[in-house]
This record gives structure tokens, C-alpha cells and sequence, in this order.
């Protein structure tokens, strides 16, 4: 017998059904697809990108550790399958709009004044990177398969069903 209980959620009244971690795991449904994949490969690589960025620009060594830190560990967290990646990429996407308004502490390294490397305009970067990460952040709080791999629950659509008759 699997230890299974229902909760309903706030917003909709569908309740959730919580399963185990290892059933949740061992389940088809349980296993990452090419799209969280990309989500995890995009996380690592922008938090390598943003660790070489803040060297460049001169942000101390902690700060750049820290910022660029919380990314990757949310990438690893994913591929592992690990219900803590979910807060990581929430942590993540509350960094990067740390950073684009300049909380750094020096005015010009990563807000307020402009910083250029190359062609590349760094506050549209982790612009870009802000919208992304966003949609990150609300499709693993929201999404079916991403409840499902790390929330370990899914939603019980079929209460809609008996509602309609």
C-alpha cells in the first residue's frame, strides 16, 4: 500500500495528491524530459556566464561566488531531481533582480550606469536572463511533470470530471 493523501489547492480547489519520492521517481512521469534538460543545462551555463561577468567587472570574488552559485546549484539540483532546486531557482531569479538594479553595493558594476563587455550591454543580458528565469521559476511551481518529479504530487483532474455529470 503507498502512503498517498490529498490535499486541495487555494487557488483552483483540485486537490493534490501527494505519492512517495521513490514511487514518484520510478513512475514514467517522474523522469526529466528534454525541456527540463535545457532548463538545467541554461541554469549552469548562466551561472558560469554570470561568475566570468562579475570577475570582469570587478565585483569582489564572494559576491561573484554567491550570485553565480545559486544557478548552478539549481541546475545540478534539477538534473538529481531534488525538491530544494525549486527554491534555488527562486533564490536565482530574486539575485538577478538584485543585480539589475545595481544591489552590489558599487554603482556602475552590474546597474546604474551602463557596462559593456563586448557588444553586449550587461543590464539587457540579465534582463533577458530575468524574464527566463522567471518562467522558470513560475512552470516548476505551476507545472504538472515538474510537481510531479519534485514536489512529489499531481493533481487530481478527474475530481473536474465527476463535477461535470
Amino acid at each position: 500500500m503507498t502512503d498517498r493523501y490529498e490535499k486541495p489547492d487555494h487557488y483552483s480547489g483540485i486537490p493534490w495528491v501527494y505519492v512517495p519520492p521513490d514511487e514518484a521517481r520510478a513512475h514514467p512521469q517522474g523522469q526529466l524530459t528534454v525541456f527540463l534538460w535545457i532548463i538545467a543545462i541554461y541554469l549552469i551555463g548562466a551561472g558560469v556566464a554570470k561568475a566570468v561577468t562579475l570577475q570582469t567587472t570587478g565585483v569582489p570574488l564572494g559576491w561573484a561566488l554567491v550570485i553565480s552559485a545559486f544557478p548552478i546549484l539549481c541546475g545540478i539540483g534539477l538534473i538529481l531531481r531534488m525538491p530544494w532546486a525549486i527554491i534555488l531557482a527562486t533564490i536565482s531569479a530574486g539575485l538577478t533582480v538584485f543585480q539589475l538594479v545595481g544591489g552590489l553595493g558599487r554603482l556602475g558594476e552590474m546597474g546604474g550606469n551602463a557596462v559593456t563587455i563586448g557588444l553586449v550591454d550587461i543590464r539587457l543580458a540579465l534582463l533577458f536572463h530575468l524574464l527566463v528565469s522567471v518562467g522558470i521559476v513560475f512552470y516548476l511551481m505551476d507545472g504538472d511533470r515538474p510537481n510531479f518529479i519534485y514536489r512529489h504530487r499531481y493533481r487530481k483532474y478527474s475530481v473536474l470530471k465527476k463535477g461535470d455529470e
